[in-house]
């Protein structure tokens, strides 16, 4: 949280403010951050500038003004050039114009937190709606649910009356998953195994593989995988393993991402090896896409969720198509290649990185069924 606290754009903007207001007078003789002799308005050791120790409430006032236009010269047109023109930050950080936008390392972890602040509360909002839905059941749906809990009585739960000349009948969500939770042999995780194997417990198995030769028992790795497979099979008995495995799979969704991240840089470095470019620019240009990647991927959570409304219909499928081909631009302007180049390269980066995250998202539900 303290990383975060560093990253917020208001607390940048009162640094800048400190820094950057106008003070034609010399307040004191040494530096009050480090004790360095002043030297200049600026303190030449720490940079800090020669402020006056206590500050009367107008110039606390005047600070948190410029403070607000600090922030917003900054930070606002970062994200202007981020969206507008791929690739551009990264070349003019490289260049070594750093001071007129916002950090890149600073505004991953702002954004990165804003997206998944909205991703997770969209989630949330998901599943309140599902549950305030309502599904239109026929004849053979009322029947298909008589089949399944023959001990429930159907329609006296569903409030409905065979013998009206209705065809359809409008039954909440909610009270469908209620149904299914009064049914005790109705669980959600019948059938549900890591594994093909046949055994029941523990003791079969056990037997079963001592009574093969040693060549021809599991290794190590399937062997771990049957066992835990008992271990989640008692342990989820009655409980739906899919919604929480689901849940903590999302939760780690953004350390992935984050892991993957010097890996989509390595891909660049080995696309681009000819060009002169050292690894660490390739980051530069990988955690800005990342922080566009996770400001676009907001816009579109927030504009799904009011796709009600006729102008953002095609909002979310315009955003979601810009993601895709800003990366495109990106790299075209920043290794200033031909375009058929750019294409290829485009392509097979593209490629290489899927199968990067399969591996990446494989690696970590491995991870998540032996941790939950």
């Amino acid at each position: 949280m303290e990383e975060l606290g560093r990253a917020l754009p208001g607390s940048e903007g009162f640094v800048d403010a400190e820094q950057n207001t106008k003070n034609t007078n010399n307040h004191n003789e040494f530096c009050l951050n480090c004790g360095t002799k002043l030297q200049d308005t600026f303190c030449h050791h720490c940079g800090q500038k020669d402020i006056p120790k206590r500050q009367t409430l107008g110039e606390l006032w005047t600070n948190f003004i410029s403070s607000f236009w600090s922030y917003e010269g900054k930070f606002f047109l970062t994200t202007r050039f981020l969206i507008t023109k791929p690739g551009f930050l990264a070349i003019e950080y490289n260049a070594g114009k750093r001071e007129s936008y916002y950090h890149p390392a600073r505004m991953y972890v702002f954004i990165s937190f804003v997206f998944f602040l909205f991703f997770s509360m969209s989630s949330n909002l998901d599943d309140v709606v599902e549950k305030d839905a309502k599904v239109q059941l026929d004849k053979d749906d009322v029947a298909e649910l008589k089949e399944d809990h023959p001990k429930l009585n159907i329609d006296s739960l569903l409030k409905i009356n065979l013998g009206d000349s209705s065809k359809k009948w409008s039954v909440p969500q909610n009270l469908l998953d209620s149904i299914n939770k009064l049914d005790k042999k109705k669980k959600s995780n019948v059938g549900f195994s890591l594994t093909d194997s046949k055994y029941k417990t523990v003791e079969q198995y056990d037997s079963a593989q001592n009574a093969l030769p040693e060549n021809k028992r599991d290794n190590w790795i399937e062997r771990k995988f049957v066992l835990r497979n008992f271990e989640l099979m008692k342990q989820y008995e009655d409980k739906d393993f899919g919604k929480e495995f689901g849940q903590a799979f999302l939760d780690n969704f953004s350390k992935v991402l984050f892991f993957l991240l010097p890996v989509f840089a390595l891909l660049l470095k080995l696309l681009y090896i000819r060009r002169d470019y050292f690894y660490s620019e390739h980051l530069v240009f990988s955690i800005y896409y990342y922080n566009f990647f996770y400001l676009a991927g907001t816009l579109q959570i927030l504009a799904g969720h009011l796709d009600h409304i006729t102008i953002f219909d095609w909002a979310g499928s315009i955003i979601g198509f810009w993601i895709l081909l800003y990366l495109l631009f990106a790299m075209k302007r920043m290794y200033g290649q031909s375009w058929g180049k750019t294409i290829l390269k485009f392509m097979i980066f593209g490629f290489l990185f899927t199968i990067c995250i399969g591996i990446g998202f494989g690696i970590s539900a491995v991870f998540l069924l032996f941790a939950i």
